[in-house]
């Protein structure tokens, strides 16, 4: 191609890089705003989660005051025991609400001194309820009564509501200052997150323009050449003519003979009836996921091609042992199987039958080992979802995954 054609094309592809620098600076910038302003979201969660703590907390404490009050004065009324039940069940729960009420003041200065004199009028409180009921036990209900009258008591509840107002006052402050600053972080976050939407938009729209000027005439037309030559054009897998040269090159090898090498041949079973049913473009989704899934199968050394239709080949060196390759065919299979009911919910029954062949041990030479898998396969397929050996004889039996389990 003309000098004058690689020339732009390098000064494309030199702007191309400097726009995605670009890009990324701006994306690493926006993210570490992001990520701050979601620290502060969270910190503001926290709080709001503190201060309804506070909250549900004194109005125990409160209720908890009030009921043993109730007790008090119904005990002190009618002399009938049941009125003791609030009383004690009041005075018995004050202490842990108390303690968990410093525990979820203990940040706040302010609130943490409301807390100190709501501590001691509880105790004073506390104890004015314990002498009345004493006096009224012992037979004294007249005195206990007059204490009441005297109505020290109710100033000293008074005062306990008072600071409970405050106090209440102070967390719902704080629950709705949280909640109000969380609120336009969030609002912050979704305007600053469409700015930037917008810029990437913008630089990905000219890296676009970049891209198509910079590689319409080398990139995509090496790149197609390469797909056609040696890649399968549906899975992005190698395709029978760079399977056929990789296992030229290994007979070309020296000392080949000492090495294994062995041959999965793979046969989608049921994959028909995918494509009779939901029309081809299913078909090569399934085959696309399918490819990527068993490529994670086989070993990153190992050739995973596609042959044509719902075939697929791997070609193996340097393993271990039949009981390796039975495990990988049965992963094989599972997978899948796996992939078939991810997709189909078990809409299909697809399976997968294997024809394993393997030198030196079974062929004498390597160039053999696609005719005797293949013909190894079609024996599995009989059986659905099973492998075999081969060469294969009348004698031979299919290993099935489903029966071995």
């Amino acid at each position: 191609m003309p000098v004058r054609l690689f020339r732009a094309a390098r000064n494309d592809r030199n702007r191309f890089v400097a726009l995605y620098i670009v890009l990324f600076i701006g994306l690493l910038i926006a993210a570490a705003a992001f990520i701050y302003e979601a620290r502060v979201v969270i910190e503001d969660d926290v709080s709001e989660d503190i201060a309804f703590s506070g909250l549900s907390t004194t109005n125990r404490v409160l209720d908890d005051l009030q009921d043993a009050e109730t007790g008090q004065r119904g005990y002190l009324l009618t002399g009938s025991p049941g009125y003791l039940q609030p009383y004690e069940r009041g005075t018995r729960d004050v202490e842990p609400a108390m303690r968990q009420l410093y525990g979820v003041a203990v940040a706040d200065p302010s609130s943490i001194a409301i807390v100190r004199r709501i501590d001691a009028l509880q105790h004073s409180k506390l104890a004015e309820l314990a002498r009345t009921i004493e006096l009224a036990r012992g037979g004294d209900r007249s005195r206990a009564i007059a204490l009441v009258q005297t109505d020290e008591g109710k100033r000293e509840m008074d005062r306990l509501r008072l600071e409970f107002t405050q106090l209440s006052q102070r967390w719902q402050a704080r629950q709705h200052g949280a909640a109000g600053d969380a609120r336009k972080r969030v609002m912050f976050g979704a305007g600053a997150l469409a700015v930037v939407a917008a810029f990437v938009g913008g630089l990905l729209a000219y890296a676009l323009v970049v891209q198509r000027r910079a590689f319409a005439n080398i990139s995509a037309y090496s790149q197609a050449m390469d797909r056609e030559a040696a890649l399968d054009a549906l899975t992005g897998l190698p395709n029978r003519r760079r399977l056929l040269a990789a296992i030229d090159a290994l007979a070309a090898q020296p000392g080949i003979e000492t090495r294994k090498v062995a041959l999965l041949y793979l046969d989608v079973d049921g994959f028909k009836s995918v494509n009779d049913v939901l029309g081809h473009s299913a078909g090569d989704i399934f085959l696309r996921r399918l490819a990527k899934w068993l490529s994670a199968v086989v070993r990153r050394q190992d050739v995973l091609a596609r042959i044509g239709g719902d075939e697929f080949v791997a070609l193996l060196t340097d393993y271990g042992d039949d009981d390796d390759l039975r495990r990988l065919a049965q992963r094989l299979i599972e997978q899948v199987r796996a992939v078939a009911q991810a997709e189909f919910a078990g809409r299909f029954s697809i399976g997968l039958s294997i024809g394993i062949a393997t030198y030196p041990d079974r062929v004498t030479h390597i160039r053999q080992l696609m005719d005797v898998a293949d013909a190894a396969m079609y024996r599995a397929k009989r059986e659905r979802s099973s492998f075999r050996f081969g060469p294969v004889t009348a004698n031979d039996q299919a290993y099935d995954v489903s029966a071995s389990k």
